[in-house]
């Protein structure tokens, strides 16, 4: 390793030192004083009955191992992945003796089949409606210290038709509580919220079930909506005091499309099965069903499906409704924009003879975070498979997942023709979330990324309001750097684009043409560094961008022969990579911050064992810092685990 590059390693492990630290001290603070290590107190307002036994051994045990961890490394809380669903399991006075559905089995029977339905689709948390005591009972029998739910029927708060359950493997509970929504009549019905967090990562969640009242007893619809106004006043309030924790929740609202618009405008959620609110305008989801999953837009749900067939027509009157949800990892508040700098033909041996000459570069050395050590992808070195992985967050082979870029010597019309199926980017997640999205590049051969995700070739969009399929809002292919960067600038400061994709191929015409030890291709690499101090100044310009910027600059190849393959060739594989912004700690090493990352000397590896940073793991830290979910299909860093962020600056850290 460079002595450079050890110095700065060297500081940012003192720094991470520093931080376990004072991650040690505030444990210390927090046990001595006997406040709670979980979270803030309760809302009273919320509170009509609580398990503090349950809550209170749930916590203690788990909050210990999650604080040993931290102390150890330092990390924020990575992308969190689950399936919730909702199930209305047809209460068992239904089908007792007297009951109305004569011929059925009995509840206790119908909950044996509720469970295999459960696992049969991978479900770890349910919103349980007319689950009655009996069937509470048996399915307590039946899963034993596998499942909990709440209130369930044996519970110090007092059994509940309406309960929540999960997979203790999965979830941990730390608070419970139940709020009197009106049900027949008026009367007032417990129905409870949970604080549960994931075992695999920390993150805490609330999950709040209803069930509101039908009309068979006469016009219901003033009860309905009180209940959806209580339950939106809920979301609100636990967001508020536990800004940390989405809020998810399930139901038999006995509604298809009025309890949309009175709770997702109010509570700013969404639903698992589509529609839209945008201030102006509340449009439910086409074809709703009665049966709900909601949440708030820090939780993004795909994969909605109803599960109905003659197994489930036995066991109750309702489907199961499930969806596929991903909480992105935590990432400071205030950073609402990402611009990345790709730079093909960057060499990491050019970069560190020329030292402190490529001043911008050294600039973001010494106020950010930075390593000239990163790798390619193992399969191909080559600028477009490289700058694919970067969109994509994927590996080049299509036979495993990739995007197919580079693994044929001509490339194709589109990624996805390459790759076999749709490919999903960074512009589709900025896009489809009404984010505004630039690209801009001075190589011929990024047509390719124009042709993928243009309005012909663009996905489908699955969040709220139809952004369309092309996923760019400005995208451009200009003769040289110095008309991309002006061009950018320019449409900066007229509609600042939330993510932007600046490519910059005057290093790697030069490399190609005067050699890569050239004096040409030095003056090159001088002229990139130039360059990209003018995309910072444009950045600081404007109100907009100035201070909420997350800047990265990478190369997305090295040196490439002439003749044969480079794949082998470390002046091809091994790249820099700078990173600044808010958040970002200055004079830090990116192997530093990232522990679990192997330092990889001069090799290439392999995709087995640990991993070397590299250009792919790019993909998941711009969907992270922009608040969005992992790439769909991406594998390179699918947790969001890439940390160069200081996780004392993260929320939930």
């Amino acid at each position: 390793m460079p002595a450079t590059t050890t110095t700065r390693s060297s500081r940012a492990m003192i720094r991470v030192g520093a931080i376990s630290a004072a991650l040690a001290v505030a444990a210390t603070i927090a046990v001595a004083s006997g406040s709670d290590p979980v979270g803030p107190a309760a809302p009273a307002a919320a509170t009509t009955a609580a398990s503090p036994a349950v809550t209170s051994t749930s916590t203690t045990t788990s909050t210990t191992a999650t604080r040993s961890a931290a102390l150890t490394v330092p990390q924020t809380t990575p992308a969190t992945f689950f399936r919730p669903a909702t199930f209305n399991v047809l209460g068992a006075d239904h089908t007792a003796p007297g009951g109305n559905r004569k011929g059925w089995d009995s509840g206790v029977v119908r909950i044996e089949r509720v469970l295999q339905i459960l696992t049969q689709n991978s479900v770890d948390v349910v919103g349980f409606q007319e689950f009655q005591p009996p069937q509470a009972t048996r399915f307590a029998e039946l899963t034993g210290t596998s499942w909990q739910t709440y209130p369930g029927a044996n519970n110090p708060a007092g059994p509940s038709v309406n309960s929540i359950g999960w997979r203790t493997d999965v979830w941990t509970l730390l608070e419970a509580r139940t709020l009197p929504i009106p049900y027949f009549d008026g009367v007032p019905s417990r129905m409870p919220a949970v604080l549960l967090r994931n075992n695999a990562t920390g993150r805490r969640v609330w999950f709040f079930n209803t069930h509101n009242p039908a009309d068979v007893r006469g016009p219901a619809q003033q009860w309905r909506d009180a209940g959806f106004a209580m339950e939106a006043a809920l979301a609100n309030e636990l967001r508020t005091a536990y800004p940390d924790a989405p809020f998810i929740s399930f139901g038999d609202k006995n509604d298809r499309d009025r309890y949309y618009c009175s709770v997702a405008p109010v509570a700013d959620m969404w639903s698992a099965s589509g529609g839209y609110t945008d201030g102006a305008t509340c449009s439910p989801p086409a074809g709703g069903a009665i049966d709900w999953v909601m949440g708030t837009k820090d939780v993004f749900f795909n994969g909605y499906t109803r599960y109905f067939n003659d197994f489930v027509a036995q066991t109750s009157d309702h489907p199961l409704y499930y969806a596929n949800a991903v909480v992105p990892a935590s990432s400071p508040l205030g950073v609402d924009h990402v611009v990345v700098v790709a730079v093909p033909g960057l060499t990491s041996t050019v970069v560190r003879k020329m030292g402190s000459g490529l001043s911008e570069l050294d600039r973001m050395v010494q106020n950010g975070a930075s390593t000239r050590n990163a790798r390619t992808a193992t399969e191909s070195t080559s600028p477009d498979a490289n700058l694919a992985s970067l969109l994509t967050g994927r590996r080049v082979f299509p036979k495993r997942g990739g995007h197919g870029v580079g693994s044929k010597s001509t490339l194709p019309r589109t990624v996805h023709d390459s790759a076999g199926q749709y490919v999903s980017s960074i512009f589709d997640l900025a896009h489809n979330l009404s984010r505004r999205t630039s690209f801009v590049s001075s190589r011929p051969q990024s047509k390719l990324v124009r042709e993928s995700w243009n309005k012909k070739s663009g996905g489908k969009d699955p969040y709220g309001v139809d952004d369309g399929s092309a996923k760019f809002d400005q995208v451009k292919t200009l003769r040289d750097d110095a008309a991309v960067v002006s061009w950018w600038r320019d449409k900066m400061s007229s509609s600042p684009a939330s993510l932007s994709v600046v490519e910059l191929s005057g290093a790697q015409a030069a490399g190609e043409k005067d050699g890569w030890t050239s004096d040409a291709y030095q003056k090159a690499v001088k002229k990139v560094s130039r360059r990209v101090a003018s995309i910072r100044r444009g950045i600081e310009r404007q109100a907009e961008t100035k201070g909420t910027t997350l800047l990265v600059v990478t190369g997305t190849s090295g040196a490439q022969k002439t003749k044969g393959s480079s794949r082998k060739w470390v002046e091809s594989y091994r790249v820099p990579m700078f990173v600044t912004g808010p958040g970002v700690p200055a004079a830090s090493d990116l192997y530093g911050l990232n522990p679990s990352l192997a330092y990889p000397g001069k090799d290439q590896v392999g995709y087995s064992g640990a991993q070397p940073l590299r250009v792919g793991d790019l993909a998941n830290l711009i969907t992270r810092t922009l608040g969005l979910p992992p790439i769909p299909g991406s594998t390179h860093d699918p947790e969001q685990l890439f940390q160069v962020f200081d996780p004392l600056a993260v929320p939930g850290a």
